[in-house]
């Protein structure tokens, strides 16, 4: 039995409702639980990927120290696990069990769709109105963040990419402040395009600008929205160059004030639409993000015309769909959506203008970066363009 004379004496001599509350932090339940040592700079990337593959032990507490995250694990990691994620130890470490709280979908009778946008939560897919009030104020009370709650009432739409939403509960704006990867980014749903669950992709490419070879790289984002790929490439690559480029003026205004927001200024913000004015550009790039996967292949020989004569690398995102065939399990759906992304890439460079059709293409790492639909993928691709 805890004994509570070993409580200091300082702590101890106070009222009986303080006196409880150190009781109970005193002697919160621990477990010695598999987990894995990361540098801080991937803590994000690496939490992401072991969630994705329910490897994280989602009940305890993730600790940390200067400079490395450690990260609880449901059961250690195979060989083939440490080497997908790579650069990371494995240890055993006490970590303390979080009280259980009642899911969502405890609470309402089913499981809603909802993502979380700074403190607005969006509802993603249709339900009647008494289920919408019901979430929106489960959320409301079991998330004391979120402040806002709101669903879509269209698709994304135009070349801006904005989708309107309406609001069902809090306070009545749709401008918020989110934060990810320790970058903080105000935007306006109704006004520019943001998903947040993109976050352990902007970090996987960021981290990869910071290990370049080159010594000072000039990186475009040719699609850059509020800067959340830009901004996290000129932090963790202080040493590169970084010209965003979105058509939509408000995600410009949005994207320089959080330039200022988070102290980088190795950015240019440029308002204007890539197919007008990519020659302004040409041959300047060692890398390029084309974070528009629904239609990216329309602007591929733009972008390999901005590439550094030599080439450079590119991040392309496509949108696929693999429906599983007779027999077929899901997860070999999915391979052969990533295969048929990687062909696709291929493909449509050798399809552009003759100036072209010599670029040599090495696929590096082509991955699953988050489902789409039932069957319908976004693809990540990593690619060395060599001219």
């Amino acid at each position: 039995m805890f004994d509570l004379s070993t409580l200091p004496t300082k702590l101890y001599y106070i009222n009986g409702k303080r006196v409880e509350q150190i009781k109970k932090s005193m002697i919160a339940e621990t477990e010695r639980l598999p987990c894995v040592k990361a540098d801080k700079s991937r803590g994000e990337e690496i939490r992401q990927t072991l969630k994705e593959f329910k490897l994280l032990r989602t009940d305890a507490k993730i600790t940390s120290d200067e400079t490395f995250i450690y990260l609880p694990l449901i059961r250690t990691l195979t060989d083939a696990e440490i080497r997908e994620i790579g650069d990371v130890e494995l240890l055993t470490l006490d970590f303390t069990i979080l009280e259980r709280r009642k899911s969502i979908e405890a609470i309402v009778g089913f499981k809603p769709s909802y993502e979380v946008i700074g403190d607005i939560a969006v509802l993603t897919e249709a339900i009647d109105n008494r289920k919408e009030q019901l979430v929106a104020h489960a959320l409301m009370n079991r998330h004391k963040n979120i402040k806002v709650v709101a669903k879509r009432i269209s698709a994304v739409e135009g070349v801006f990419r904005t989708r309107k939403l309406e609001i069902i509960a809090g306070e009545n704006r749709t401008e918020t402040m989110h934060k990810e990867n320790g970058c903080r980014y105000k935007l306006d749903l109704e006004k520019v395009y943001f998903n947040p669950r993109l976050a352990g992709e902007r970090n996987k490419v960021a981290a990869q600008a910071a290990r370049s070879s080159v010594k000072e790289e000039e990186v475009l984002d040719m699609f850059a929205g509020v800067g959340a790929f830009s901004i996290q490439v000129a932090i963790r690559a202080p040493q590169s160059h970084v010209t965003a480029i979105d058509i939509n003026p408000d995600a410009i205004l949005y994207l320089r004030e959080n330039m200022k927001r988070n102290g980088v200024n190795n950015i240019d913000a440029i308002e204007g639409d890539i197919s007008e004015i990519y020659e302004k550009f040409r041959n300047t790039a060692d890398r390029i993000i084309m974070n528009l996967p629904k239609s990216a292949y329309l602007f591929l020989q733009e972008a390999l015309s901005m590439l550094k004569p030599h080439g450079g690398i590119l991040h392309f995102y496509d949108l696929e769909f693999a429906y599983p065939e007779e027999g077929e399990e899901k997860h070999d759906a999915l391979e052969r959506a990533i295969t048929q992304a990687k062909e696709k890439l291929i493909a449509k460079v050798q399809e552009l203008d003759e100036e072209f059709r010599s670029y040599s293409v090495e696929i590096r790492d082509a991955r699953k970066v988050k489902p789409y639909a039932p069957y319908a993928y976004i693809i990540g691709i990593d690619a060395m363009i060599e001219k």
